[in-house]
């Protein structure tokens, strides 16, 4: 879940019933992704048709974890959902749907969190992406961007890996979940967290307050805290006010998406190579999850409580960084209470886990093990680790193209719903139910199942075939029609000025049977073409991409093996960078000449001297040399 669809991601996120609306059982929910310009035109189509869309539980995202409400208000001026500008940031239109949904059978959840406000840039960049070397499956994004760690700063947003260049963010964009050591029910919770805690000591950090300077103790760098410090100047509690916003809203529930990995790898315990343990955000996040509850049960105590969870955060191994690991495990197993108040009894909405963003790239140890690659295989393994361990949760599904890993980066290791992969998952797990991302989410490829069948194959797994709504469709909202087949294009890629040009067009060598590749010609999905004695497929549509520079092509190999004028391409094993030599800013490098830069293999694509690799388009990047980040590695 992502305010640009979303990371990589693995997270939390919790949820609070506030009206009367009883809710089906099991739930079949999906988010909706709120902005002013058509947000409040999608809600109204869906309100307009609560009756038969094939849902009965809307997650609506995302709204600012240091958020300020106070109780009789009636204005989401202090609240960061970016629904509405009217004077009062849309909460009147916003109730009036929400009661229209819910005297229609479907509840409204507010979520709070999301991948942006829970993602620090510099502390994501030093400690999850930067923190374990250089040949992490993130860490490109640094080279690329700024090009070694230390050169990652806030006018680069600290090498955009929070989110990319494309999409204009500035630290605004972005927030943390905050310690608010100014309420009584947070201190209450965290002195409930540490009684019952069965690891390192808790150690907790107020100092990092939101809008506000904080020094890093291990860097000294000084930043500023994304995030706003509002909430401290009126002596709100942010988690208070969320119940008080629910219960005046009407909302069924509201939505606490935690997803601060940085906090996971800035506070991790163990020995410099690992593993490690994450104690201290198992510590947090309970204490977030305790003073929600306190507030639920002194305020509103029919209130429910859920929680979306991280697809690893079932299971008891070892974790190696960079994700949320063991969690949810944990929270099971130290703060039952916490975690037994979120998926059962009275209040209990259920715990919802985001299986998806997932990769099959076992370069960096992205699958289980050898045989759970794919994507229901995956799905499946991390669903039963919550069951083995006695911890009820419910399946999370992603519409379209994956956020992680990046298409334009890694588009073979990605692991979109398809038809095929969504009938095995509810073979196992449709009778249970679940929730998607997100619901304008276009499918984006041909093969991606859209938002509407999903929809509609989910409802009938878990509500029964011939429940009359589970044959409804996601309705268009004015002016807004997103399609479930996208064309995707891919910006051309245009080498620097100061090098020799790449052929335009070139001939087919010996034996090949497509037409040769033309930079002036336009392919679609399938497309097949030659290119230096190989041959290639599209995967979707481009115009000028060089075949040879990855993404959208997919290399199918030599033309033939009885010419000996085909160019063959060297293979090296994913770990070894053998026979080529350093990158160096003096050497002149022909076409096809093999460098190593940053941890990986890079291949040029034409003459160059003085491009730097990771940053210049003449380069391809290949392997990584060594093995790097486990992460997630399960043995």
């Amino acid at each position: 879940m992502r305010l640009t669809t979303a990371l990589v991601s693995i997270a939390s996120a919790v949820v609070i019933a506030c009206s009367a609306v009883e809710a089906a059982s099991p739930v079949v929910a999906g988010y909706l992704l709120l902005n002013p310009t058509n947000g409040p035109a999608k809600l109204k189509a869906l309100a307009d048709n609560a009756a038969t869309i094939p849902i009965n539980r809307i997650f609506l995202s995302f709204a600012r974890p240091g958020m300020v409400y106070v109780p009789g208000s009636n204005t989401l001026e202090h609240v960061g959902l970016n629904y509405a500008n009217t004077p009062d940031f849309g909460f009147a239109d916003l109730k009036a749907r929400v009661t229209t949904l819910q005297a229609n059978g479907v509840e409204v959840f507010l979520s709070v969190g999301g991948w942006n406000y829970g993602c620090f840039p510099y502390t994501y960049t030093y400690y999850s992406v930067g923190g374990y070397g250089t040949t992490t499956p993130n860490y490109y994004k640094i080279l690329e961007n700024g090009g070694s760690l230390d050169k990652c700063t806030e006018a680069n947003m600290w090498c955009y890996t929070c989110e990319p260049q494309k999409e204009g963010t500035v630290l605004a964009d972005f927030d943390i979940f905050p310690e608010p050591t100014n309420s009584t029910t947070w201190k209450t919770a965290v002195q409930y967290v540490t009684a019952g805690a069965k690891g390192a000591a808790p150690v907790f950090h107020p100092e990092m307050v939101p809008g506000r300077s904080w020094t890093d103790p291990i860097t000294k760098i000084t930043n500023l805290v994304p995030g706003n410090d509002y909430f401290i100047k009126q002596n709100r509690d942010p988690y208070q006010d969320l119940v008080y916003l629910g219960k005046d809203l009407g909302l069924a529930g509201i939505d606490i998406d935690y997803e601060e990995m940085w906090h996971a790898d800035m506070y991790k315990d163990g020995p410099s190579t690992g593993p490690w343990t994450n104690h201290q955000t198992v510590y947090k996040y309970a204490a977030i999850m305790r003073d929600v509850q306190i507030n639920i049960q002194a305020i509103a105590p029919t209130m429910k409580i859920a929680t979306a969870a991280s697809a690893a955060g079932g299971l008891s191994s070892n974790w190696w960084g960079g994700n949320l690991k063991n969690i949810w495990y944990l929270t099971y197993t130290w703060y039952p209470e916490v975690y037994n108040f979120m998926s059962q009894g009275a209040n209990g909405g259920g715990v919802n886990v985001m299986t998806y963003d997932l990769s099959n790239n076992q370069e960096y140890h992205e699958c289980p093990d050898a045989n759970t690659c794919s994507l229901s295989q995956q799905v499946n393994y991390y669903m039963k680790s919550y069951a083995d361990n006695g911890m009820a949760a419910n399946v999370g599904y992603e519409i379209g193209i994956p956020a992680y890993p990046a298409i334009e980066h890694d588009p073979t290791h990605q692991l979109p719903l398809i038809q095929s992969e969504l009938s095995a998952i509810l073979a196992a797990q449709g009778a249970k139910g679940g929730f998607f991302w997100e619901l304008y989410k276009a499918a984006g490829q041909p093969n991606n199942v859209d938002v509407t069948s999903a929809a509609q194959q989910i409802c009938k797994a878990a509500l029964g075939a011939n429940t009359p709504r589970c044959s409804g469709v996601i309705p268009q909202p004015g002016g807004v029609v997103p399609t479930s087949t996208v064309t995707i294009t891919v910006t051309a890629t245009v080498p620097p000025s100061s090098t020799s040009l790449p052929p335009t067009s070139t001939t087919p060598g010996p034996g090949c049977t497509a037409s040769a590749w033309s930079a002036a010609t336009v392919y679609n999905t399938n497309d097949k073409v030659s290119y230096n004695g190989r041959q290639y497929t599209a995967q979707w549509w481009s115009q000028n991409n060089l075949p040879t520079a990855g993404a959208p092509w997919t290399d199918n190999g030599p033309c033939s093996s009885g010419s000996g004028s085909a160019t063959p391409t060297p293979t090296v094993n994913p770990g070894t960078c053998a026979g080529a030599s350093a990158w160096s800013s003096a050497t002149a490098y022909s076409s096809n000449a093999k460098v190593t830069y940053g941890g990986f293999l890079y291949t040029a694509q034409w003459w160059t001297s003085g491009d730097t690799p990771g940053t210049a388009s003449v380069w391809v990047k290949g392997t990584s040399c060594t093995g790097g980040l486990r992460r997630r590695l399960y043995q």
